[in-house]
């Protein structure tokens, strides 16, 4: 099945032209399999009703600040993560959205299995860890590696351990770290 409907996103050459291309950054699955969201170069957060092969029109989102670059859901279903420019969590069933972080683009994101906490990665090698159902700020901002990264990933991953008591960081350059 092919989802479409992500509006295409343009890039100018040097010479004139442009190429247009859907630039979808980000999905992710609702734990029912049902499901899915995608972010993107639009601006825009889709949900998807797999049973249907269609947009779930009523969800969709704006983001008033750019790109989508991460989405997750948590594996509860109860929590959807977003992140680009800001950090925003949506509690799905009671629709209540709180804004985490703006400022500086969060790239990576990963929700605890517990669903409790979320963890976010920016472009200038920055983490933070957040509680899902307040925004506390529970660690952070910690620094990994140097500089900005511009690659294809552009930033760090991070993966919680199954009990949240770890965190392992991949950075740029194949720096693998566990904390």
């Amino acid at each position: 099945m092919t989802l479409d409907g992500h509006e295409p996103y343009i890039i100018f050459s040097s010479d004139g032209g442009h190429h247009e291309y859907k630039a979808i950054s980000c999905i992710s699955y609702f734990p029912d399999g049902k499901k899915m969201i995608s972010g993107s170069a639009d601006k825009t957060i889709r949900r998807w009703d797999l049973q249907k092969g269609k947009e779930i029109e009523d969800a969709r989102e704006v983001c008033e600040f750019g790109i989508i670059e991460a989405v997750g859901v948590s594996r509860d279903g109860r929590w959807v993560v977003t992140a680009g420019w800001e950090v925003k969590v949506s509690e799905v069933e009671m629709g209540i959205v709180r804004t985490f972080h703006k400022g500086k683009l969060i790239t990576w994101i990963d929700i605890s299995a517990d669903s409790k906490l979320v963890v976010g990665g920016s472009i200038d090698h920055e983490g933070w860890i957040w509680r899902l159902n307040t925004g506390e700020l529970v660690a952070g901002p910690f620094k990994f590696g140097d500089g900005l990264t511009f690659t294809i990933d552009r930033a760090l991953r991070f993966r919680l351990s199954e009990d949240s008591r770890k965190l392992a960081v991949l950075s740029h350059g194949g720096q693998c770290r566990a904390t």
